[in-house]
């Protein structure tokens, strides 16, 4: 049983060097180009480093504002479900409902709106 063993992990360990040896002479042909980066929305000109990251600063804090509104939206749609949920049980009345939703338009309206102001100030 021991002599089955031995042969069955020298087979296992001869295999799997033969798998690893193809896969390293495989991988020494590959030449990928990596791609080049992608300048940013108000590119600075050529050698002026400082502008090329205002750049990318701005338009980092643009993806960030951008996330600050799907975040407002979510909150409101999720307030808003909950209330539906409770209006079933009786807690709340569709009026309650009407209320949320008018009430998080206008939040949603007043956030974008200063995301919109900042993103005026960044740059």
């Amino acid at each position: 049983m021991k002599n089955v063993l031995k042969k069955g992990k020298a087979k296992v360990w001869a295999t799997t060097q033969l798998i690893t040896g193809a896969a390293l002479l495989a991988a020494t042909n590959v030449h990928a180009a990596l791609p080049d980066t992608a300048d940013p929305s108000n590119a600075a000109a050529d050698g002026d480093y400082i502008g090329l990251m205002k750049g990318y600063a701005y338009d980092i804090l643009i993806v960030v504002g951008l996330v600050l509104g799907c975040l407002a939206f979510t909150a409101v749609a999720r307030n808003c479900l909950a209330v539906y949920s409770e209006i079933s049980t009786g807690k709340k009345t569709w009026s309650d409902m009407g209320m949320h939703g008018m009430m998080g338009v206008l939040l949603l309206v007043f956030v974008i709106y200063l995301l919109t102001e900042a993103a005026g100030i960044i740059f």
